[in-house]
């Protein structure tokens, strides 16, 4: 289950998660959908929030991250930090 079902599921906003847990409305959005990735400190301070274990709450968060940056297509995966391009564009890296 991901951070969001989690929240929704016990009727919270984001804005209630970021009072409880000391942190911006904004970044609870933005790890739920998983265009950051929560810190170590943050994972805490949301567990808290929510009652659950930090251990679980990192599984929630990594849930969110994997969504977002997992191609629906494993062909069109690119690792990060691959310095490889398509054919198409051409390749004159030596």
């Amino acid at each position: 289950m991901d951070l969001r079902t989690f929240r929704r599921q016990r009727g919270l906003t984001q804005d209630h998660i970021g009072v409880l847990g000391g942190l911006d409305a904004a970044t609870v959005g933005r790890i739920e959908t998983g265009q950051v990735r929560a810190r170590a400190a943050t994972i805490v301070k949301l567990a808290r929030a929510l009652g659950v274990k930090a251990t679980r709450m990192k599984a929630m968060c990594d849930e969110a991250w994997n969504a977002a940056h997992t191609a629906a297509d494993p062909d069109e995966a690119v690792p990060i930090g691959s310095r490889e391009v398509p054919a198409e564009y051409g390749n004159d890296a030596a």
